[in-house]
């Protein structure tokens, strides 16, 4: 289940034909607009969310979106088309054998050095 926002046109029929021809993919919601987004997100609760970025726009949105519903997948595309920021929540897991004292503050303040 996808939603694409705010994509260039050339851009969403690239999307559109891979999801088609080579990509099981079922886009739910095509919108032009991004004040429809809140709503899309919470009735649809998609997978994967492909949104375009407009001109001098950061891929914050990404973690905007994720904030939302974070067990989907992100895609921002920069205007144009030329970069795209994937975003996604990821378990992660750290096997600390023999954990010293040392190690163990390491792993707790590692997570806070990252944000």
């Amino acid at each position: 289940r996808a939603i694409i926002v705010t994509v260039p046109t050339f851009l969403r029929d690239i999307i559109t034909t891979l999801a088609e021809d080579r990509l099981p993919l079922n886009i739910v919601a095509d919108l032009d607009r991004r004040v429809e987004l809140a709503a899309a997100l919470e009735s649809l609760l998609p997978d994967l969310v492909v949104v375009g970025l407009r001109a001098g726009e950061t891929d914050d949105v990404g973690r905007d979106i994720l904030s939302r519903i974070p067990t989907a997948r992100v895609i921002a595309i920069s205007d144009g088309g030329r970069n795209a920021y994937v975003h996604e929540m990821c378990a992660c897991r750290t096997v600390l054998l023999d954990v010293s004292a040392e190690a163990l503050a390491a792993a707790i303040v590692a997570p806070l050095a990252r944000i």
